[in-house]
C-alpha cells in the first residue's frame, strides 16, 4: 500500500485571529523562536493514498481530538507533506 504525509495544525481561537495567522505562524517557524505561550499543536501522519481530502481530514481530527482537542473555538487544517 503506497501511504502519503499529511500534516494537521490545530490552534486556539484566543492566540489566532484566522487560519491565516496559525498558518502564517507554522510557516515562519515562529513556533521555535518565540517565548510567548501559544496554544496549538502540529500532527505528522500517513494515511494511503487512495484516501479522499475528507477522509484525511477526518483522520487529522481523529488525532487531534484524541489529544483533548475539539473543533469549538480553534481553527485547524491539513497539509500534503510535512511543516
Amino acid at each position: 500500500m503506497i501511504t502519503k504525509t499529511y500534516t494537521f495544525l490545530i490552534g486556539t481561537t484566543d492566540d489566532f485571529e484566522s487560519m491565516a495567522d496559525l498558518l502564517d505562524y507554522v510557516e515562519m517557524g515562529t513556533f521555535t523562536e518565540t517565548k510567548e505561550s501559544v496554544n496549538y499543536s502540529i500532527y505528522e501522519f500517513e494515511a494511503p493514498e487512495s484516501c479522499d481530502q475528507d477522509t484525511v481530514t477526518m483522520i487529522g481530527r481523529g488525532i487531534a481530538f484524541s489529544n483533548d482537542w475539539c473543533m469549538d473555538d480553534t481553527f485547524s487544517c491539513v497539509i500534503e507533506g510535512t511543516v
